[in-house]
């Protein structure tokens, strides 16, 4: 497989995450940088219906391309997050973060998160390591195992700190005999990089 194919792969893999079965122009607005866009490809399956042909990504195309799934609140942005971030992409080809929901993050933490939620994944979706952001899911239980059935990931990056999450996830993975690798990130010097509850004790004084 040459560089071209892995390109076209990854676009056909990140626009099915996107919209699901995609259209000729969801892949080809996906692989404007690519030197070509082959909807013939033996990587793509083809689903015609009367007014269009939508398609999905191959089994031998998915295996082809390692996927790594990262998570988190990512409110108030800084340093810390882009290096963990940049670590969980060097695991594989593609790196999906999915973003927790305001309500996912009142019932986990007791507070709303100071920035809305696509806020939150448009920021984290414009990070350079991060090929595709998504949003999770309102069921906090549950929400873990559907995030995991849509991106079937070959690896989940966890966060030197999310330790309760990780376990929740590995059990899930173990349960359902997923075949998940799980991987806990490095720890991050804290006079190096500042915490997001840090950065935004100093903007509350700051705006004092």
């Amino acid at each position: 497989m040459n560089a071209d194919e892995r390109t076209l792969i990854k676009a056909a893999y990140i626009a099915q995450l996107r919209h699901g079965p995609f259209t000729g122009k969801d892949f080809q607005d996906m692989v404007t940088h690519a030197a070509s866009a082959d909807l013939s490809s033996k990587y793509l399956v083809p689903h015609r219906s009367e007014s269009e042909t939508r398609y999905t990504l191959s089994e031998e195309g998915r295996r082809l391309v390692k996927v790594v799934l990262a998570g988190g609140v990512y409110d108030v942005l800084h340093v810390g997050h882009l290096a963990a971030l940049t670590e969980a992409r060097s695991l594989g080809d593609v790196l999906v973060v999915v973003v927790a929901t305001d309500i996912t993050v009142e019932t986990l933490k007791g507070r709303k998160p100071v920035v809305p939620e696509e806020d939150r994944r448009a920021l984290v979706g414009g990070l350079k390591p991060v090929d595709i952001a998504i949003l999770g899911y309102e069921d906090v239980g549950f929400g873990f195992e559907q995030v995991l059935a849509e991106v079937k990931p070959d690896i989940v990056a966890f966060g030197y700190d999310q330790g309760n999450l990780e376990k929740i996830v590995v059990e899930i993975i173990q349960h359902h005999h997923l075949g998940i690798r799980a991987v806990r990130l490095s720890k991050f010097d804290h006079e190096k990089y500042a915490s997001s509850s840090l950065l935004k004790q100093k903007l509350s004084e700051e705006l004092r």
